[in-house]
């Protein structure tokens, strides 16, 4: 059996190749899901490098440039031959895609723009680089598209397929150049934090850790808990409980279930614990609520 071919860190072959491709512009696309932290060294790229965090929270260094911190729902561009590694040598775990983009050079057999196009766009491009840029409406779910293509691997991709990456990865460098003006129209902070409000509210009759939201959101505990009060006013844990109480206040109005019954269906762990938060937040006991405003009242 051949040894296998052991290369440098960060210049692995790319999933989805400049051969497969066919565009004078790509030189590859890497799909980087790791489920655990490893060790980063100071390295550099031929080509430009736009990569884009689906989850996760990825700080940077750069030779010449100050450090940035790339979270879900942004993109970072990494110009060519400029050394880097992530921020105290560790490259944590997490989810992104990496395009690797040179100048358009000579004839290409597929043409999805003239190369005076492409190369104004890869200008607009280069000059955010080195901060991280909020991903227009759009480019995340279009990334994840190419991204699963290239989980898969050029050599297990259709023609078709391959045909679709080309054009996935030409839209994503519009959309990074801002070539749609109206993809701004929607911070992906604001639609990522509906996110988490949406696992919360898909939890909130199990016994919740806020440790599992960290970690299916992948940004930090801190980031995580910054961003969720600014966009709802609370903290997850208390939205969690205002998000059970109503429930509850729910379920005592509309049923006959016992408030144990009810204080079960809705994620507490005691009924001590229930009409304790009820109280605090209603200023009633479950029991006093269902008096009050249950069916039999309305």
């Amino acid at each position: 059996m051949a040894a296998m071919r052991k290369y440098a860190y960060g210049q692995t072959p790319p999933d989805i190749g400049e051969n497969d491709f066919a565009l004078s512009w790509l030189a590859g696309v890497r799909h980087l899901k790791m489920p655990s932290a490893g060790e980063s060294f100071w390295h550099e790229h031929g080509e430009v490098q736009i990569m884009h965090c689906f989850k996760g929270e990825f700080g940077y260094e750069f030779e010449g440039h100050p450090p940035a911190v790339l979270t879900a729902g942004h993109y970072i561009v990494i110009p060519a031959c400029l050394r880097h590694r992530h921020m105290n040598s560790i490259d944590p775990a997490g989810h992104r895609i990496e395009l690797l983009v040179h100048p358009p050079k000579g004839k290409c057999a597929f043409s999805l723009a003239p190369r005076s196009v492409v190369k104004s766009l890869l200008e607009t491009v280069v000059s955010s680089a080195c901060r991280p840029v909020a991903a227009p409406h759009g480019l995340g779910r279009l990334l994840l598209r190419l991204d699963a293509l290239a989980a898969r691997g050029a050599k297990s991709l259709s023609p078709e397929e391959l045909a679709l990456a080309r054009s996935l990865a030409t839209l994503a460098l519009h959309l990074c150049a801002g070539a749609d003006a109206a993809a701004h129209d929607e911070k992906p902070d604001v639609r990522l934090m509906d996110e988490a409000v949406a696992w919360l509210e898909r939890h909130f009759a199990e016994s919740v850790r806020m440790e599992s939201l960290v970690a299916y959101m992948g940004y930090s505990r801190s980031r995580l808990f910054d961003l969720f009060r600014k966009h709802t006013g609370l903290s997850p844990a208390d939205y969690l409980a205002r998000y059970r109480i109503g429930e509850a206040r729910r379920m005592l109005e509309e049923t006959d279930a016992k408030v144990l019954d009810v204080a079960e269906a809705c994620g507490f762990s005691s009924a001590q614990y229930f009409n304790a938060a009820f109280r605090r937040l209603t200023g009633l006991t479950p029991s006093e609520w269902r008096s009050r405003h249950g069916r039999t009242h309305h």
